[in-house]
């Protein structure tokens, strides 16, 4: 056997050896959020108060990825260390909270189903890409229970790379978590809802 073919041939044994032991030690990652920077206070919401509660609804909650062998078979979890739920209650009472509303019950409601927040690994030879999906049904209601607002926030994108660590994990859903919210609240018929559920 020619010097060159025993090479190569070595190094695709090594390549799938290696990839195939990152494959099964489980991963883990901590969630966190980012508010906007430079927001402008909205006029009058230092009066106005709004509840976050997010309710829970994703399918897979024991992980939010998984490192999977070359046939593409998932072999170990990735974990987050903290509350997936408890993170976007945080984020959205502090991009409330920039906008200088009172983030206190008795007022407007924001009611959070989170229904996805997840990075699947799709496994080629010589590449691993992450696929990013997060989705959030957002309702808000006024201090009556009345619905003034509802909308689906659904994200998704692919980044090429070859690993599949918890790093890489923890900053696509990182920014997947940031995208959500930021969209959420450039939305002016949502801030709308907003003021009007707790009237002045």
């Amino acid at each position: 056997m020619q010097k060159s073919v025993r090479f190569g041939l070595f190094a695709v044994v090594g390549m799938t050896i290696i990839l195939s032991g990152c494959a099964t030690g489980s991963g883990y990652v901590t969630l966190s959020y980012l508010p906007q920077y430079n927001v402008t206070r909205i006029p009058g919401t230092e009066l106005r108060r709004a509840q976050v509660i997010v309710i829970d609804q994703r399918a897979i909650r024991d992980r939010v990825s998984a490192r999977k062998n070359m046939k593409g078979v998932e072999m170990a979890p990735i974990v987050a260390t903290n509350d997936v739920a408890g993170v976007l209650t945080d984020a959205m009472e502090a991009e409330l909270a920039n906008r200088g509303y009172v983030v206190d019950a008795g007022g407007a409601v924001i009611e959070v189903r989170l229904q996805k927040l997840y990075t699947d690994f799709n496994v080629g030879f010589w590449s691993r890409r992450a696929d990013t999906e997060s989705l959030f049904n957002v309702r808000v209601l006024n201090v009556d229970g009345q619905e003034l607002f509802q909308k689906n926030i659904r994200e998704e994108w692919s980044k090429p790379g070859m690993t599949m660590s918890a790093k890489r994990v923890n900053k696509a859903l990182d920014a997947a978590l940031r995208e959500m919210v930021q969209s959420l609240f450039r939305d002016p018929v949502f801030l709308d809802a907003v003021n009007r559920g707790f009237p002045i």
